[in-house]
C-alpha cells in the first residue's frame, strides 16, 4: 500500500461546502476528521460569525459570492448550514430550493427547532437549547437553579448526530444518486441525549431531577486521595456492588470501624440513600485514600474487583501511556496556529482519520475546483 492511501480516508472524494454558524460546524469537522474536502465559504456581504478553531481544523476557506457558490455545490455532495427555515429562505438558501436546484446534493440542515413546527424560526442560544430539549433541569443541585454545563454542549449533541445523519444520506446517495433533506433539529438530539433520565423511568419509575454533585448513596461518587480524586461504584439503585470487597479492603488497610459495614442496614435501599449514610462512609474511605494515589487505588481496587476509576486531569491525559502508545493526540496547523488535538476515538485499517491541518488553498472560490 502507497503511503498517500494511508493518508486518504474513508470520505476521500467526497466534498462538503460548510455554510455552518457555531451551532453546526462540529458536523464538518467530524466529516474533515474521516477525509471528506471541507469547505468553509463566507459569502461575500454576509459572513456568518466565525466558529472557534476546534471546529475549524481541516476546512478549507475560501469566500465566494452567489454564483461562485452555486458552482461550488455543483461539486459537492453535501451541504451544511445551520439557520432556521426564514433565515434560509431569505439567503435562497432553503433546502427545497436547494436540493432543486441540485438534485445529487445531501443538505443537512442543522437548526435550533427543526425546519417546521411553530418554533421553527425562533432565536436560540446553547442556554435555550439546553433548557428546551431537558438537559439543564438535569443539570446544578436540587434546591437551587439549574446549571449549564460548560461549553456549548448543544452545538457537540446536534453536531454529532448531524454528522451519522449525514453519512447515511450519503450512502443513499451512493447507491441511488440523489440527494435529499436532513432536518435535524437541535432540541430534538438534546432531547435524545438526556443521560440514562428514560432508563430511570422506564426500569425504575423514577423521575430524574437535578441531584447536585453530592452522592445519591453511600460509597458512590467522588472521594479525596492523595493525588486528586477518584471515582468509586460501591453502590447502585440502592443495592449495594462488591460492599464485602469494599470492606474487606478498608479492615486490610488498618481501617478498623469499617467493621460496621458488615451491618445489615448496609443493605438496606433506605439507609444506603440516606445523607447520614454517605457522610459516615466518606469519612472512612478517605481517611484511607488520602493517603495513596489515584494510580494506586485503581491498581489496588480492580484487583479486588471493585469498580473504581481515577479522575484525570488533562496534564494526566497527555501524559496516559496508553493514549500515548496509541498516538491519540496530534499535532494540527489551524489558522496558522499550531495546536494539539485529541484525536478520533476510532480507527480504520489502511487509512488516516483524525483532525489535519487547515488546508494551503484558503482564498477564493477561484481556488476550488471540481
Amino acid at each position: 500500500m502507497h503511503e498517500e492511501d494511508v493518508e486518504r480516508g474513508p470520505l476521500d472524494g467526497v466534498r462538503v461546502v460548510d455554510l455552518t454558524t457555531s451551532l453546526g460546524a462540529y458536523t464538518g469537522r467530524l466529516l474533515s476528521d474521516l477525509g471528506a474536502d471541507v469547505v468553509r465559504v463566507d459569502l461575500d456581504g454576509d459572513r456568518l460569525p466565525r466558529p472557534g478553531v476546534f471546529t475549524e481544523a481541516g476546512k478549507a476557506r475560501v469566500t465566494a459570492g452567489r454564483a461562485g457558490l452555486e458552482d461550488l455545490l455543483g461539486t459537492a455532495q453535501i451541504l451544511l448550514t445551520s439557520e432556521g427555515p426564514a433565515a434560509l429562505r431569505a439567503r435562497d438558501l432553503h433546502p427545497e430550493d436547494v436540493v432543486r436546484r441540485h438534485l445529487g446534493l445531501v443538505h443537512v440542515s442543522v437548526s435550533p427547532y427543526g425546519l417546521t413546527g411553530p418554533y421553527a424560526d425562533r432565536p436560540a442560544s446553547d442556554l435555550t437549547l439546553l433548557a428546551a430539549g431537558g438537559l439543564l433541569a438535569l443539570a446544578g443541585d436540587p434546591d437551587r437553579e439549574p446549571v449549564r454545563p460548560w461549553g456549548e454542549q448543544s452545538t457537540v449533541i446536534a453536531g454529532a448526530h448531524a454528522a451519522v445523519a449525514a453519512l447515511l444520506a450519503l450512502l443513499t446517495l451512493e447507491a441511488t444518486g440523489r440527494g435529499q433533506v436532513v432536518d435535524l433539529s437541535a432540541q430534538e438530539a438534546v432531547a435524545h441525549s438526556l443521560e440514562n433520565a428514560v432508563q430511570c423511568l422506564d426500569l425504575e419509575g423514577v423521575l430524574r431531577n437535578r441531584a447536585g454533585s453530592g452522592p445519591l448513596e453511600a460509597g458512590t461518587g467522588l472521594f479525596r486521595c492523595a493525588d486528586g480524586w477518584i471515582y468509586l461504584v460501591g453502590g447502585l439503585g440502592g443495592r449495594p456492588l462488591a460492599w464485602s470487597a469494599i470492606t474487606e479492603w478498608l479492615l486490610d488497610n488498618g481501617i478498623t470501624e469499617a467493621e460496621a459495614l458488615r451491618d445489615e442496614r448496609w443493605g438496606e435501599r433506605s439507609w444506603r440513600r440516606s445523607p447520614d449514610a454517605a457522610t459516615e462512609f466518606r469519612s472512612m474511605f478517605e481517611r484511607f485514600a488520602v493517603h495513596r494515589t489515584k494510580d494506586e487505588l485503581y491498581e489496588d481496587g480492580q484487583r479486588r474487583g471493585i469498580s473504581i476509576a481515577p479522575v484525570a486531569t488533562p496534564a494526566d491525559l497527555l501524559a496516559n501511556p496508553q493514549l500515548t502508545e496509541r498516538g491519540f493526540f496530534r499535532e494540527v496547523t489551524v489558522d496558522g496556529r499550531d495546536l494539539v488535538f485529541p484525536g478520533p476515538p476510532y480507527r480504520f485499517a489502511g487509512s488516516r482519520v483524525g483532525p489535519r491541518s487547515t488546508p494551503d488553498r484558503s482564498g477564493t472560490d477561484e481556488g476550488i475546483t471540481a
